[in-house]
């Protein structure tokens, strides 16, 4: 959070946009010119220059670029020059999506804090909220404490907790979600209460309004939880919570902003309605694409998903993917006696959810990024989009036979896991951006 240098996290510059705009009460932006974004103080937008760092190894960071940013560390904002600046990415996003890091900037803004010091407010919100969060989540856990400790902290979830980005505090509210519903839906002794269901409708409402692509997740949450609902009507007024807790909302807010989407490529004509006319006239071709381009993609997505960091043009070690791979596999053999606990119909769900979850993140990918009826691999998909998904695919794991290791061995390796992938990050930020 403090040693990355603003906004070299992936679209940071967009996101810091879209929480400032929040921040002012707007929430809905406008679209100018074939450009969605809406009007913002001048400098607010100039100091997310990223420099030509940005795709540039050999640049880094200099105490010229500091100084530059930091000026003028004091902003009366109501008297600011102001213009229109377009920020497509993050302007369609719901104000959810961006309640810390919104709140920081109102707060800063109110103070006269400075445009780089808005932006290391919106990060510091972010981050606390991640922690609490996933710190929350991992209290609620009943089983996979430690393997999902791993991927919480894994070096990319860590990286994009420090950054003005939504994606960190998703992550872990994905987590905190799937860690409340293996907590109802497993645990027979404990009684259900409306307080610990009307916290999952929210949670599950959020996430699937901030990305349909999770909707999935609350799914599964409907599916696991409801039967442990007692009565016949109280079922019933679930259901229709989740209804209007995640679907309306959903639906919504897709209405309130159809006219702000801009396609993200203009080097080949991107139109996600045709593209849905071919995967409906012929899905079991897209379904076949779908599996080839994970088999010709796979390695990128694993690597992307624990770590590459900056503007994906900072790897970490070739040595440090494989170790996490063989220790995150370790981590769940020595934790996998407590799938035992699970019923086959509740893994087979969360199983389904994420493979569910998976197709709808390729589908929007290739709405998006590749032109209508194309037959070559999905392009633009980034393992870090499915790290929310990963708590659904490991607990939905079935147990390994009788396989039970000492009791100290999930601990030591789940702890040193993760503290290797938090020296592994911090180092990788350092020499990227500081250091030839």
């Amino acid at each position: 959070m403090l040693v990355n240098p603003p906004f070299q996290a992936p679209d940071e510059g967009d996101h810091f946009y879209r929480a400032f705009q929040l921040s002012e009460g707007t929430v809905v932006g406008e679209k100018v010119s074939g450009n969605a974004g809406g009007p913002l103080p001048v400098i607010a937008f100039r100091v997310a220059d990223v420099e030509g760092i940005a795709f540039h190894s050999e640049v880094k960071m200099t105490w010229a670029i500091w100084r530059k940013k930091l000026q003028p560390a004091l902003v009366d904002w109501a008297q600011t020059e102001r213009a229109f600046c377009g920020f497509p990415h993050s302007a369609v996003y719901p104000p959810t999506n961006y309640v810390p890091q919104a709140a920081a900037i109102f707060l800063g803004r109110h103070l006269h804090v400075g445009p780089l010091g808005l932006m290391y407010l919106a990060r510091l919100a972010g981050f606390a909220a991640s922690v609490a969060l996933g710190f929350a989540a991992l209290r609620c856990l009943p089983r996979f404490r430690w393997s999902l400790l791993v991927v919480l902290l894994c070096p990319m979830s860590l990286y994009l907790f420090g950054s003005v980005a939504s994606d960190g505090v998703l992550i872990a509210g994905a987590f905190l979600l799937v860690a409340l519903v293996m907590r109802l839906a497993t645990d027979e002794a404990h009684r259900v209460e409306w307080r610990e269901l009307a916290l999952l409708l929210t949670l599950a409402g959020l996430l699937a309004v901030a990305k349909v692509v999770y909707l999935p997740l609350t799914v599964v949450a409907l599916l696991l939880v409801w039967p442990r609902v007692r009565g016949r009507w109280p079922r019933v007024a679930f259901g229709f919570a989740w209804v209007g807790t995640c679907v309306i909302p959903l639906w919504l807010w897709g209405r309130v902003i159809a006219a702000l989407y801009v396609p993200g490529r203009s080097d080949i004509p991107v139109d996600p309605a045709a593209q849905w006319l071919v995967v409906s006239a012929d899905p079991l071709a897209f379904i076949a694409l779908m599996v080839r381009s994970i088999g010709v993609e796979a390695g990128g997505i694993y690597q992307w998903g624990v770590g590459v960091l900056g503007w994906g043009d900072t790897p970490l070690p070739d040595w440090y993917y494989p170790v996490f791979g063989w220790g995150l596999l370790a981590c769940l053999v020595a934790e996998s006696a407590e799938a035992q606990q699970m019923k086959a119909w509740q893994r087979l769900v969360m199983l389904g959810g994420a493979a569910t979850a998976v197709v709808l993140i390729l589908g929007v990918q290739y709405a998006t990024w590749n032109p209508p009826g194309s037959r070559a691999p999905i392009e633009g998909i980034e393992g870090r989009y499915f790290l929310p998904l990963v708590p659904l695919a490991l607990l939905g794991l079935p147990p390994i036979g009788r396989f039970r290791p000492p009791a100290w061995c999930a601990p030591v390796l789940g702890i040193a896991l993760a503290t290797l992938g938090a020296v592994v990050c911090l180092t990788a930020v350092l020499m990227r951006f500081y250091f030839a």
